[in-house]
């Protein structure tokens, strides 16, 4: 029985508007942010970007590298408050409050701190081998594109 099966490398998703969407346009599916880079008829299958830096306009007051940004889809524009707005992605260069935009890592894996008995969000905790085999060091976590890693080594 097969369980999963490749299909793409997920960089962008398909994306079948019903209405016509703008090159630029940043669109909100379900917890999904995308951004469309074409112009898409309405009926018409297009697609969105799921990765990637963009630069996207953003509401008033400067934004720190590295902040947590959020996308209020009302006022169509980038911001730090996730009140009840999407999550963007991270800021990845300082802005200045009188900046126009915020340049963007789109979908960035969200990673808080976490106390040695409690993993980090996304964070795998270690495996127990019980196998009775070889000793067996499992390291994981997710990787910058938020996909699930493991460097799992056997000790001799």
């Amino acid at each position: 029985m097969m369980y999963a099966k490749y299909v793409q490398k997920g960089d962008s998703i398909d994306y079948r508007p019903n209405e016509a969407v703008a090159a630029g346009d940043v669109i909100v599916l379900a917890d999904l942010v995308g951004i469309a880079r074409l112009d898409i008829e309405a009926g018409t299958l297009g697609s969105l970007a799921v990765v990637g830096v963009f630069d996207v306009v953003k509401a008033a007051g400067a934004i720190p590298s590295g902040s947590t940004l959020y996308w209020d889809a009302g006022a169509k524009q980038a911001t730090l408050f996730s009140a009840s707005n999407h999550y963007l992605g991270k800021a990845i260069a300082d802005v200045e409050a009188g900046d126009e935009s915020v340049r963007v890592l789109l979908n960035a894996p969200i990673a808080s701190g976490g106390s040695s008995s409690t993993p980090a969000v996304g964070m795998i905790p270690n495996i127990v081998d019980n196998s009775g085999s070889s000793a067996f060091q499992h390291h994981s976590g997710i990787d910058r594109f938020g996909h699930a890693r493991c460097r799992c080594v056997t000790q001799q």
